[in-house]
């Protein structure tokens, strides 16, 4: 492995200019190439950073790069995952998802592990100096034994301010596909491996373009647009998790534990910054945490890239695994699976199974990740 590691990435979009931004940044890793399967948005990106633009299948190549970088659409990460692999490119980051099905994202962690290479997988939020200052009070005791936790997403979707929101709301996808993972993976890293015991799904399936050319267009989403889901940590910690685009507004924490000897609330897991709030036990007085010795003073999309070259070049495991991945990948299933499944409703009598909403139903169900 060379000093600089060098570094190409496939798929030239809107994400891709804040990596090439924090890439920049770093004295460890060089931008040497890009691809994108418009040739002319590759063009475009590549003339912005004095990059050369290539074909995407010609950028996986180990004697041009050391790690490849996947910002594609999600549809397409399993198999330039598994391109890479074979191509013996020494490293491996996907944006969210790794891939959309558990076993999809399986096979890349196990290909991955057989080949020896190194893999990585957004998102990298976890290593923001907000998150690293609330792992910090975690671990080490400041608000006691964690009791309880709640990760709220309540939204008002993409169709108000995205010219073209209809992939967001496809199969897959949804609040729990495309937002999800930041809580998942935060909480996944707080408390430890998760497990889904019962989940409730609500869709309103018509759905409105509100902004664009295409504004007064109606489209049906196909993923569940509000999920609850009650979910439990190894250690017993029960979690509500809520993941809502129907949202009108909201004033809920994003992640808040509870503990023995206080409360944490943390900021928006799709940041990397962001005030994490304290609470002694039994004060009602928010402060904020300073944050802590070791948080990173550079952040932005692409610290896991960046971590990921470290480990690399040192010989040491990278921060936002594909198992990590795996585990958020394998907790999503069991949600939609479990919402999926007419189950009797503990405060209905007998002969009902679930209730009927407009547009949409809601069920009950326990599902296990494993």
């Amino acid at each position: 492995m060379t000093a600089i590691v060098r570094v190409g990435i496939i798929g030239c979009g809107m994400v891709a200019e804040e990596y090439a931004t924090t890439l920049a940044a770093s004295p460890l890793v060089r931008l040497t190439t890009c691809a994108d399967a418009d040739p002319a948005r590759a063009d475009a990106f590549g003339g912005r950073h004095g990059i050369p633009a290539t074909e995407p299948g010609s950028v996986l190549d180990p004697n041009i790069i050391d790690l490849a970088v996947i910002l594609t659409p999600p549809h397409t990460h399993h198999a330039l995952a598994l391109e890479a692999i074979a191509a013996r490119v020494p490293g491996v980051w996907s944006e969210k998802p790794l891939a959309l099905t558990p076993g999809d994202v399986a096979q890349v962690v196990a290909e991955a592990d057989t080949a020896g290479i190194l893999l990585g997988a957004a998102p990298d939020t976890t290593l923001g100096p907000a998150f690293v200052t609330a792992h910090e009070a975690v671990r080490t005791g400041r608000i006691g034994t964690v009791l309880s936790a709640t990760a709220t997403l309540m939204s008002t979707g993409l169709k108000r301010w995205h010219p073209s929101p209809e992939p967001f709301y496809a199969q897959g996808a949804g609040p729990l596909g495309d937002m999800g993972p930041y809580y998942l993976a935060a909480l996944d890293e707080l408390l430890g491996p998760l497990q889904v015991h019962a989940a409730t799904a609500h869709t309103r399936k018509v759905r409105t373009i509100r902004s664009g050319p295409a504004a007064g267009k109606h489209f049906t989403a196909q993923a569940p647009i509000h999920i609850g889901a009650l979910l439990t940590s190894a250690d017993g910690v029960p979690v509500t998790l809520t993941a809502s685009f129907d949202a009108a507004a909201t004033r809920t924490p994003r992640i808040e534990l509870q503990g023995t000897r206080g409360a944490l609330v943390l900021p928006d897991p799709n940041f990397h910054t962001g005030d994490v709030l304290f609470a002694e036990y039994g004060t009602f007085t928010w402060e904020p945490l300073p944050p802590t010795s070791g948080a990173p003073r550079m952040t932005g999309r692409g610290m896991g890239v960046i971590d990921l070259a470290t480990a690399l070049t040192q010989g040491t495991a990278p921060a936002c695994t594909g198992a990590r991945a795996a585990r958020v990948a394998a907790v999503s299933d069991a949600i939609l699976r479990a919402a999926a499944r007419p189950h009797r409703a503990l405060l209905t009598p007998p002969h009902q199974h679930g209730t009927a909403h407009a547009e949409g139903t809601t069920t009950i169900a326990k599902e296990s990740t494993r």
